[in-house]
């Protein structure tokens, strides 16, 4: 069974599922040794990080070659940044900011072709090797972010009408804590309290959830809070951690 397979019944069962991210290192190479079995997905990031639609393609089909699901977190819920990076060769998109029907109506007629979407055929990267039309849809892949309470009220309408085509509802915590009030704490009570109600929501609708996770202490704690995707850490993060690491023995040499 192939990731991408895997991937799909894992987020309908609301199985355990590990992403990570790139957000500054346009390496091939780096991309290469990041892939491990047990890694789900791997989400370029378009909104905070370098990457948009163009400079991903080299590693939009290196993720193609070595079967690993990739995701691009676009700028924002326009057509043309979706269906552009799904002709590059992405298998999913997050939505940052999703607050409306009409957003996820956007990125579902740039994600699917008709009578689902609307989206144009074309693309190098559009069908993987040996894929038909008909599966295309398959394992295609939508995560909006909740990011703000105006987001969270609409979330229930959001999974009655669309919620067949969510593969998971995300947070994006830092963004969630502005807009509650509480910039960047995400361990406010405000914070807690909605973290809590978006999981809450997406599992009363059998929906799989997850969060940005700056580490695996805090997976452990929102898988605790009843999360299923655990959206772990970045490419900036895992660099610094090691190099730091290393600096400070070395800082202690004598």
């Amino acid at each position: 069974m192939n990731k991408y397979i895997r991937l799909a019944e894992k987020l309908r069962n609301r199985e355990k599922v590990i992403g990570t991210t790139m957000t500054l290192l346009k390496s091939p190479i780096i991309l290469e040794y990041m892939n491990r079995e047990e890694l789900d997905f791997i989400l370029f990031d378009a909104e905070h990080g370098v990457f948009d639609t163009q400079n991903t393609v080299e590693l939009l089909q290196i993720c193609r070659l070595m079967g690993l699901p990739s995701f691009l977190r676009a700028q924002d819920c326009e057509y043309h940044l979706i269906a552009k990076a799904i002709d590059m060769g992405a298998d999913g998109i997050m939505i940052p900011r999703t607050e409306t029907l009409e957003q996820l109506r956007t990125a579902l007629d740039a994600l699917l072709f008709y009578p689902e979407g609307r989206k144009g055929s074309g693309g190098h990267g559009q069908f993987r090797y040996g894929e038909h039309y008909e599966d295309f849809k398959k394992t295609r892949f939508l995560m909006p972010q909740i990011e703000s309470p105006k987001g969270i009220k609409i979330l229930p309408e959001m999974l009655e009408e669309y919620g067949a085509y969510i593969s998971a509802v995300m947070i994006g915590p830092y963004d969630l804590s502005i807009m509650a009030g509480t910039p960047r704490d995400i361990n406010s009570p405000e914070v807690i309290a909605a973290i809590r109600k978006i999981f809450d929501i997406s599992n009363a609708y059998g929906k799989s959830c997850g969060i940005f996770c700056d580490d695996a202490v805090l997976a452990q704690k929102y898988r605790n809070m009843g999360c299923n995707v655990l959206w772990t850490g970045s490419d900036k993060d895992f660099y610094m951690k090691g190099y730091n690491a290393e600096m400070d023995v070395l800082k202690r040499i004598q």
